[in-house]
């Protein structure tokens, strides 16, 4: 089953959990709000953050656990350490997101 994602995210995560060896790509996830969810898990306008991304082919997106995403619209992407891993799902917007990363930065 396949859950359609709008306002997504694309967010390359870096690092290790514990904040070190942050030039190593650790993985990436996505997030969005849902549209329809196939697996009627998310209502919609739920947001929500994916599992870790095995691949990604156009705008269908496939997890290492199995789930499928086909992402609607413009998205944007975004790096972020993978020590904000657990507040992602937290994130209320895009716009949240990008402010996350750019205070990361500074």
């Amino acid at each position: 089953m396949v859950t359609v994602l709008k306002n997504w995210s694309m967010v390359y995560l870096f690092g290790m959990p514990d904040g070190s060896n942050l030039q190593q790509r650790w993985g990436r996830v996505v997030t969005g709000e849902v549209v329809i969810d196939g697996k009627q898990q998310h209502s919609p306008g739920d947001r929500l953050c994916s599992m870790p991304i095995s691949r990604s082919p156009g705008n269908l997106v496939h997890t290492h656990s199995g789930d499928v995403y086909t992402l609607f619209g413009e998205g944007i992407t975004v790096e972020l350490p993978v020590t904000v891993l657990p507040q992602l799902q937290a994130l209320g917007s895009v716009k949240e997101l990008v402010a996350a990363a750019a205070q990361w930065r500074e």
